[in-house]
């Protein structure tokens, strides 16, 4: 399975290549703006890195997904389903390279931001302030620091590879089981939203039963979505990849 995530990594790496260009672009802005002064660079440099680091975790899950669909509806995966793997090797490869990729990304943006953080607080008193008074309004159960955010980011990085593990089950389902059927890629989209939707509905319900409320960013509710979020992956891969062994024709 090894060569067959190296694979997958190879077929994305001109794509990050280019997100991690962009990201080096605008920390230079930012680190010229906060060493010079300058409020209009700092700001752009906030702003843009900021977005970028949303873009980047969206793109690199829509590609495996992109991916997936061309693998599994264009000639090109009569080469891939030539190979001795079966459908859980295969899938499996996707599904890790992804989740290996938008976690790592998310962990470096992360990164990035806490030392921006720290860079910033140790040139300006300002920051301090401003974090103190967005604590204030917020209130203590989204109070922000060091350790919720970095809790919070790691909730909302697996919570992110959750819904793109739906995603590729959308794409096998309009592979197998509406394959050839009319409006299949609209079918499997609302099946996609859907199944978001009614998890979470049930998450919710469940983290109120649990510990009494589902609001918030505690450490409970952190653990809860972590556990949740993976089973319902690793059970949805095992379903999609059910479903290619059984029911795919290439």
């Amino acid at each position: 399975m090894l060569n067959l995530i190296k694979y997958e990594f190879r077929k994305s790496w001109f794509v990050k290549g280019i997100i991690l260009a962009i990201t080096a672009i605008f920390e230079v802005i930012f680190l010229i703006g906060m060493a010079s002064d300058n409020e209009d660079m700092l700001g752009f440099g906030v702003s843009f890195l900021a977005l970028t680091a949303v873009c980047a975790l969206f793109l690199i899950g829509v590609l495996g997904i992109i991916t997936l669909h061309k693998d599994l509806n264009t000639k090109q995966s009569y080469m891939l389903f030539m190979t001795p793997n079966n459908s859980y090797k295969i899938l499996g490869s996707k599904m890790i390279e992804n989740a290996i990729s938008i976690f790592i990304a998310g962990l470096f943006y992360i990164a990035l931001a806490i030392a921006d953080i720290t860079a910033w607080a140790a040139k300006s008193d300002e920051l301090k302030g401003v974090i103190e008074l967005i604590n204030y309004l917020l209130g203590e159960d989204y109070a922000i620091d060091a350790p919720s955010f970095a809790l919070s980011s790691m909730s909302f990085i697996v919570g992110w590879i959750y819904v793109i593990t739906i995603g590729f089950f959308a794409v096998v389902i309009s592979a197998t089981l509406l394959n050839g059927r009319k409006f299949n890629g609209l079918i499997s989209f609302i099946i996609f939203l859907a199944i978001v939707i009614i998890s979470g509905i049930i998450s919710d319900n469940l983290l109120e039963a649990i510990v009494g409320y589902s609001w918030g960013y505690s450490t409970e509710q952190i653990i809860f979505n972590f556990v949740y979020n993976i089973c319902l992956s690793v059970g949805f891969y095992a379903i999609s990849a059910w479903l290619m062994d059984n029911k795919l024709s290439v």
